[in-house]
């Protein structure tokens, strides 16, 4: 998974040579033997514009020649996941699989393209999901794009192993008589006494709240409502979600479970972006905010932009000239010419700004480009 701090290294990068690549792959399936066939492709474009940039034929070859031993190697195409980012120097080579599908892009220019990672930043971050079941209880450490099991070491891994525990026979003798009229039925092999569930769930939540402070993680809770209930009744771990994954969790592998919890998590990853869109909206009609690309390119340049917004997918070409602090716009690319809507989010990167990709439909007053500037 690449991160922030990934793209903040790419961003800072300039050379003569910069050389940008971005193709959709595929796990598993017969789209897998394309895959390579697409990076083909897309060398070749590659090598058309390089010689568009007048560089000599053996030069290309050697910046082009470790990409293009990835061609040869099976094994390299069997562990992709929905897309694959290249970036090639003279000097280095780096490859990114993420799980996010790009569409087929190559940029030379002095600098990378790194717009189309730029989702990858708001959704940056771990979260983690409890599965609460009689069977088998888990505690499951998430990503996007993984998942890893935390152990439980004090806890019981399930209803039977707390029916053994000293802690269970003082939890319900305390709890007054040896039981309670209230039964749960929500497990399937019969009803269990309320009492049993709730001091099974209070165990288990000891546990993992003392976990999760030390992590600061989300928590997302899957399992019948019932028992859902009964563990919110019991918790006191603050960052615990409100939506929840509902159903018995047993059948479901720790993938299912990661993809599931993801739906839940992004909105609340993305909450920060929210926030600078309405503020945005709220800024409407003040100097502190701006749709205008010149303007923002400019302000960009300088670290005047706290916020930026990109469109997905959208280019604008042209240059900035630093000594008259005039941006010059071409309908299309020219040497020495850039993505304008590239440069600035690099310039906002490398100066501490935040920069959020969105679908052009989702754009702020349906702009291009869209900015909150630090100070007006």
């Amino acid at each position: 998974m690449i991160t922030r701090e990934d793209i903040l290294n790419l961003a800072e990068k300039e050379q003569d040579i910069c050389i940008s690549i971005y193709l959709p792959t595929h796990k598993m399936g017969e789209e897998v033997q394309q895959d390579p066939i697409r990076l083909k492709n897309l060398l070749t474009e590659a090598k058309e514009q390089l010689k568009e940039h007048k560089v000599k034929e053996q030069r290309i070859k050697n910046v082009l020649k470790e990409p293009t031993d990835l061609l040869d190697k099976p094994m390299f195409w069997q562990h992709n996941d929905k897309g694959l980012a290249l970036f090639i120097t003279e000097d280095d080579f780096e490859y990114h699989r993420v799980p996010h599908s790009f569409k087929e892009r190559v940029m030379v220019d002095d600098h990378f393209l790194i717009t189309p990672l730029v989702p990858m930043i708001s959704l940056e971050g771990s979260f983690c999901i409890l599965a609460l079941s009689q069977k088998k209880v888990r505690l499951l450490r998430c990503s996007r794009a993984e998942v890893t099991e935390i152990e439980l070491e004090d806890s019981p891994k399930n209803m039977e192993e707390f029916k053994k525990y000293d802690v269970y026979e003082k939890n319900i003798t305390s709890a007054g008589s040896g039981g309670s009229e209230s039964m749960f039925h929500g497990w399937g092999d019969g009803s269990v006494e309320t009492d049993y569930v709730e001091n099974y769930l209070k165990t288990i939540e000891n546990e993992v709240t003392s976990i999760l402070r030390k992590r600061n993680d989300p928590l997302v809770l899957t399992g019948i409502n019932e028992a859902v209930a009964l563990y919110r009744k019991a918790n006191h771990y603050s960052r615990i979600m409100d939506e929840t994954i509902s159903g018995n969790p047993d059948p479901k592998s720790n993938e299912e479970i990661k993809d599931e919890g993801w739906e839940i998590i992004q909105s609340y990853f993305l909450k920060d972006m929210y926030d600078d869109i309405k503020r945005f909206g709220d800024l409407s009609g003040s100097d502190k905010q701006s749709d205008n690309l010149t303007k923002i390119v400019e302000a960009a340049y300088y670290g005047k932009v706290e916020s930026l917004f990109v469109p997905i997918g959208e280019h604008s070409w042209g240059w900035f000239d630093t000594e008259r602090d005039v941006v010059h716009h071409s309908p299309k690319p020219k040497n020495g010419e850039h993505d304008l809507i590239n440069m600035a989010a690099i310039k906002t990167l490398t100066q501490s700004g935040n920069v959020y990709a969105l679908d052009k439909e989702d754009m702020p007053n349906d702009s291009s480009i869209a900015a909150i500037f630090r100070y007006a």
